[in-house]
């Protein structure tokens, strides 16, 4: 009996794995059947199984994993083509070769030559390994795993590249051997072969196991059979067909996919009504595998929930939240809460007349030096700034005058007749002027020791700047006379 339970390999960190928790039993006298395309993963199962290479879950036989069987060689039967593509020296014979393996398995050499009859090879026994065709190879290689007499079986594609004479022999060995109590398990990419030897078959896809079904159920829900008729005639018998109950499908023009009715009921009916047939034969048609659907789970494991609750209805003085108003039999069903009235919203401005007269507040001054107002220019040099009188406005407060309105725009306590600004006072001390450092000496009878020597008492005020007189200015005259031609 073999248990496979969590096979799992991975061959490149964040790549999607070759093989992903694969699990499944053998049980003795049954046939097991790993289905997939290629790159579905079967090898790898097999590799994995044998503890070739290293990964994830673990695999039983009778109850021991492959590497602690006492003789494993005489309990599993093991053949991997693609990893030994040739069985031993070339330049050997058949004989030769699989009394070699005998010696190192411990059985007896007629044991060989008994197999060597087994798969029908005992007439080029003497042949060299050379000369060996791909199903003379496929056989050898299948008399070597069974040397040691083993219960269990494990053949990786045992009939691709085989002929269909060495394909039928070997669904006939592989259906006989699990008579005298082994079993068997087997890698292939057919589904009408796994339905033929199988008797539960194990679907692989993109490492994922899909289904694992007994052959009846198999049968039902992945093959399909269906008749191929073709002939000069098939629009016509299309219709006989589907009068009868049929599912009809065309094939290109002259070719009929039957199901629902046998070959024998098809070809009466197109004796009967005069149709001649060209072809009327049986068929299997492959459905495609169900995908693996994965479960939509939260964070925590736990699968997302809504609660749907029922809210009371809320009425506000006279008016009633929530949108439009509820039907009697609903809003009369739930208590109501009663609020006080709500007052009117802020955005509403009452009228001019009865907004109250507020004090006209006088700015106040941004921080300053000495007292200084921000918006009038600071008095230098003792000099006090002339007070600053505006006139009365015009128009009373809350009226602005323009020709475009003509008086007709009001605005209610937004306007404020400007305060009269009272005159700034002069500093009470006149600010001491910055000391002067001490003038370089200089040497006697120096030129500059006039200019670089202190002047005595502060400087006299310049008189402000008059602006320059505005002129026209003269066009320009040409330069001529010794200056110009001296530079």
């Amino acid at each position: 009996m073999i248990q496979v339970s969590g096979l799992t390999k991975v061959y490149r960190r964040g790549r999607r794995p070759a093989l992903q928790d694969l699990g499944f039993e053998v049980r003795p006298g049954t046939v097991t059947a790993l289905l997939g395309p290629e790159g579905a993963g079967k090898t790898v199962a097999l590799r994995l199984m044998l503890e070739l290479e290293r990964g994830g879950g673990v695999t039983l036989f009778d109850g021991r994993t492959y590497r602690r069987l006492r003789r494993p060689e005489r309990e599993v039967g093991v053949l991997l083509p693609d990893a030994h593509p040739r069985s031993g020296n070339p330049g050997r014979s058949a004989r030769g070769h699989l009394r070699m393996l005998a010696a190192a398995v411990g059985v007896p050499a007629r044991r060989a030559d008994d197999l060597l009859e087994q798969v029908r090879l005992a007439s080029v026994a003497e042949h060299r390994l050379r000369a060996y065709s791909a199903g003379m190879t496929r056989r050898l290689a299948l008399a070597a795993a069974l040397l040691g007499d083993p219960s269990v079986l494990l053949l990786d594609g045992p009939t691709e590249g085989l002929s269909p004479s060495t394909v039928e022999w070997l669904h006939a060995f592989l259906r006989a051997f699990p008579a005298g109590g082994g079993s068997v398990l087997l890698t292939t990419r057919n589904p009408r072969e796994a339905a033929l030897l199988a008797d539960r078959v194990v679907t692989l896809d993109q490492g994922r196991p899909v289904a694992d079904q007994p052959v009846s159920e198999f049968r039902r829900t992945r093959l399909h059979r269906e008749v191929a008729v073709r002939g000069p005639q098939m629009t016509r018998l299309a219709d006989l067909l589907t009068a009868q109950g049929a599912q009809v499908r065309p094939e290109g023009g002259t070719g009929l996919a039957v199901a629902g009715l046998g070959r024998t009921e098809i070809g009466e009916l197109a004796y009967r009504n005069g149709i001649m047939l060209h072809e009327l034969a049986d068929r299997v048609v492959e459905q495609p595998a169900p995908r693996p659907v994965r479960p939509l789970t939260g964070g925590t494991g736990s699968t997302p929930t809504v609660q749907l609750r029922r809210l009371s209805a809320i009425t506000v003085g006279a008016r009633h939240l929530g949108g439009p108003p509820l039907p009697a039999q609903v809003a009369e069903a739930p208590p109501t809460v009663e609020l006080p009235p709500v007052p009117a919203p802020a955005d509403d401005v009452p009228s001019a007349e009865a907004a109250p007269e507020e004090p006209a507040v006088a700015p106040q001054p941004r921080g300053t030096r000495a007292g200084q107002h921000p918006d009038l220019p600071v008095a230098r040099s003792g000099l006090t700034a002339p007070a600053v009188e505006l006139p009365p406005p015009s128009a009373p407060a809350g009226e602005v005058d323009h020709p475009a309105h003509s008086g007709a725009f009001a605005a209610p306590a937004l306007l404020q007749p400007a305060p009269t600004l009272a005159p700034i006072p002069a500093p009470e001390s006149e600010p001491e002027p910055a000391a002067v450092p001490p003038a370089r000496p200089a040497r006697r009878g120096s030129r500059v020791t006039a200019f670089l020597a202190p002047t005595a008492g502060p400087a006299p005020a310049l008189p402000p700047a008059e602006p320059a007189p505005t002129s026209t200015p003269a066009d320009p005259q040409p330069l001529t006379g010794p200056d110009h031609w001296n530079g």
